[in-house]
């Protein structure tokens, strides 16, 4: 779901990567974007071959992972880029999306998907068709860049920044959001260099 305004949004066909999420007005640094809401599953139980649903699926931990609700708009829509503007971070057992720079009036807003290096990852492969100057042509994090962002989460947890989500059935909106997250841990996430 978007937590932005939906005059700051609309979704777009692409050239090359179906549909994708597009700024209406400049959106700032540290602005909240999105929560990945929806159906929580249990990874041993999803068919990866039959289900289309899967493309969306969020990978959470190693047990779970979140479907959202493909009837409606949201952040399960930005698309993979290996110079992504957005992060996902994790708040109070939610996966939310948080612009990581300004972006301007009709960019697209996009994410690293931080898949796991292809050796480790199944199915694969995941083919990047971002075209960005940095793009990898695959959606797959090196090695390197994979264990700096799991040392980095796992440093969050401690923190308390991360929480396990519970074997609910829906994970359901926050009562509340914080409406920006710090340029500090922003810069964190940009020093992790992953991408």
């Amino acid at each position: 779901m978007f937590l932005l305004k939906e005059n700051y949004w609309e979704v777009k066909d692409t050239k090359s990567k179906g549909r994708g999420v597009f700024a209406r007005k400049t959106i700032g640094q540290g602005i909240l974007i999105g929560d990945y809401v929806g159906k929580l599953v249990h990874l041993r139980d999803v068919n990866y071959d039959k289900e289309k649903e899967n493309l969306y699926l969020m990978y959470y931990n190693d047990e779970l992972g979140i479907y959202p609700n493909l009837k409606k708009p949201g952040v399960h829509l930005l698309n993979h880029s290996c110079s992504p503007n957005c992060w996902i971070i994790k708040f109070k057992r939610h996966t939310l999306v948080v612009a990581l720079k300004n972006i301007k009036k009709r960019e697209e807003l996009t994410i690293s998907y931080l898949l796991p290096p292809k050796n480790i990852c199944k199915p694969c492969p995941h083919i990047c068709h971002c075209q960005s100057k940095r793009c990898t042509k695959t959606m797959h994090l090196t090695e390197g860049g994979y264990k700096k962002w799991q040392d980095f989460q796992d440093k969050e947890e401690k923190k308390g920044k991360y929480k396990k989500i519970n074997n609910e059935n829906i994970l359901k909106p926050l009562a509340k959001y914080p409406k920006t997250i710090s340029k500090r841990y922003i810069m964190e996430i940009e020093n992790l260099e992953i991408t």
